[in-house]
């Protein structure tokens, strides 16, 4: 057997494509990827530019797995740091970080926990305006499994009408609002609307994007929808992280 548990952290700094003025896409910025076994690594853009469009730097990604004696169980960390974006000058951000981590107990009798700890925006403007996001990185980092966010749905009515907020769906059974085995919401609160922001004649930023099954957490820190006179998206601050015993170990 070669290694008794599968790490799996992923970071991704930025991502995208445009349709209008002209059809290009970016390669995929500053990626890196956990191995199986236990490793760590980085990925770093000094600067990038997209045409007229999109620039940004330095960007670094940076993933993590391995095993903690102290703590008994597994980990990852999965990060990436963006500082001075530009898009079209009308969204601009001196630096945004998605931090990511998991916590596997060495003996699998209970759940992963998941943590969002250092997560955040730095000075996010919108055309021209400062958006002060607040981030809901404490409500998520204590609800850090499955269970407990279930739990908390079901039996805390304060916490049940956050969620109801933050969520992308509605819930259809009285339930956490679970689509495909997925509970998607927006880490962000006021001052969001629709769960984006949207700006006439540039598009929609919808920030910090959280996706949360039984076993995994994904995150997508700011993603962009272009209309009007330049189409298409971008994406920023791709995390994700999960893991799992070997299969028939103890």
């Amino acid at each position: 057997m070669p290694n008794n548990f599968l790490y799996h952290a992923e970071a991704v700094a930025a991502s995208g494509h445009i349709s209008l003025p002209v059809a290009d896409s970016i390669p995929i910025q500053a990626s890196i990827s956990a191995p199986i076994g236990p490793g760590f690594g980085s990925a770093r853009v000094e600067r990038f530019q997209h045409l007229d469009y999109l620039s940004f730097g330095p960007a670094e990604s940076k993933v993590v797995g391995s095993y903690s004696a102290r703590d008994k169980a597994y980990g990852t960390l999965a990060t990436v740091s963006i500082e001075n974006l530009n898009i079209l000058d009308v969204v601009t951000c001196d630096k945004f970080v998605t931090r990511l981590t998991s916590k596997h107990n060495d003996d699998f009798k209970s759940q992963a926990s998941f943590i969002l700890h250092g997560t955040r925006f730095e000075n996010l403007r919108i055309a021209g305006n400062a958006i002060d996001l607040d981030l809901a990185v404490g409500l998520f980092s204590e609800l850090s499994t499955w269970d407990k966010l279930n739990d908390a749905y079901d039996n805390n009515a304060d916490i049940r009408r956050e969620l109801d907020n933050l969520a992308l769906y509605p819930s259809l059974d009285g339930h956490l609002p679970v689509r495909n085995g997925i509970f998607g919401c927006t880490l962000a609160r006021a001052p969001l609307k629709d769960r984006g922001i949207y700006v006439p004649h540039f598009g929609t930023i919808y920030p910090a994007y959280y996706y949360i099954t039984a076993t995994s957490r994904r995150l997508r820190m700011l993603h962009v929808e272009l209309g009007c006179s330049v189409e298409g998206c971008y994406g920023f601050g791709d995390t994700g992280g999960n893991g799992s015993g070997y299969p028939g170990g103890s």
